[in-house]
């Protein structure tokens, strides 16, 4: 089933719709046609209630005020680009700089901050929309014309789907990603670093101290990112190593051992573990960004939650990040005429 309603308004007037997929075993996704925001994702609880497992916000200001991609859709390109520079098909490219020297997400005026639009495809069992974008060429810095779409469906089984589609007119660079912050036992319930996370990753992308790829791939072996057992995350984010104070938590790429290049298969890469509630990742694309909010600082959230550091915990499915400046990761290059597809699933087992 899919409920539509109005969310607000943007400040040109245009309406945010807020669109709640559901399915019979009670979980709910509400997603907003604004940044393809995940802004609320309702798992029933023993206390015939729904515990919340997505950090969001309340009103289209704070979402557009957001400077922490809280449930979006990020893109041209997820995760860093060292000083916004790349070269593609012989001609250099600058990006928007909005993040410490960096672009970051796509820059400041990325996909997380457009109205996109939306189209039903199924109400019924599996409920499924589709949003759609064009970026022009130039659109940050990032060239070519590109036309992207998003499906969003809504399992019988507790899994959301989230299939990423783009073709563009000229060879240029496609990295996206779904930005949700999850906590487990509820966005408003504290600190997730009790929750325990399994990464199927023998290998990270160390980083400078400005959370640039230093190169090197690395193996996770007597590092905190070794997640391929079930690890609680208050274990890597108490270690005195030099990438976790970097960040000043997790702020690092994973690469998936699953990853096979071509694949258009979702494998299994890992799950994160709290009391009640699993949930289990599936992915296509070849790195996995955890990140456990470690900036966040009274940030005023949703029913009137105060969002602390490490209260939330992001797994971005994506190309390892200034994949364009390092040749020898997995290619982030959508060249012209040709279809981007990926596809991440998220199952909950309560």
């Amino acid at each position: 089933m899919i409920k539509q309603s109005t969310f607000g308004k943007m400040p040109n007037g245009t309406t945010v719709e807020q669109y709640c997929l559901s399915n019979q075993q009670g979980v709910s996704v509400e997603i907003l046609n604004l940044g393809g925001i995940i802004r609320r994702w309702l798992i029933p609880n023993s206390k015939n209630k729904h515990t919340d497992i997505v950090l969001g916000y309340d009103t289209v200001d704070d979402y557009l005020a957001d400077d922490s991609y809280l449930g979006a859709l990020v893109g041209r390109y997820a995760n860093r680009i060292n000083h916004g520079k790349f070269s593609l098909a012989g001609s250099n490219y600058q990006t928007d700089i909005n993040q410490g020297g960096n672009c970051l997400h796509g820059g400041s005026q990325g996909f997380n901050g457009k109205v996109w639009q939306c189209t039903l495809l199924s109400s019924g069992d599996d409920p499924s929309i589709m949003l759609e974008l064009s970026s022009c060429d130039g659109d940050q810095g990032f060239p070519g014309n590109i036309a992207v779409r998003v499906i969003y469906t809504l399992t019988e089984q507790n899994r959301l789907k989230i299939e990423y589609f783009a073709e563009a007119e000229q060879t240029t660079l496609y990295n996206p990603t779904n930005h949700s912050y999850f906590n487990l036992s509820g966005h408003n319930s504290g600190s997730i670093t009790a929750h325990q996370v399994q990464l199927l990753a023998s290998h990270y992308t160390p980083t400078d101290e400005r959370a640039i790829p230093t190169g090197e791939i690395a193996e996770v072996d007597n590092t905190p990112f070794d997640f391929r057992q079930l690890t609680t995350i208050s274990q890597p984010l108490a270690s005195d190593k030099q990438q976790i104070k970097y960040g000043n938590g997790l702020d690092h790429n994973l690469c998936l051992d699953a990853y096979s290049p071509g694949s258009k298969i979702a494998s299994y890469a890992g799950q994160a573990v709290s009391s009640d509630i699993n949930l289990n990742i599936y992915t296509n694309m070849p790195g996995i960004q955890i990140f456990t909010a470690n900036h966040f600082d009274n940030k005023k959230g949703k029913d009137g939650a105060l969002y602390q550091a490490h209260q939330g915990v992001c797994f971005e499915t994506q190309f390892y990040p200034d994949t364009p400046n390092q040749p020898h990761f997995p290619s982030a290059t959508l060249e012209a005429g040709k279809e981007f597809y990926s596809v991440t699933e998220y199952e909950v087992l309560f």
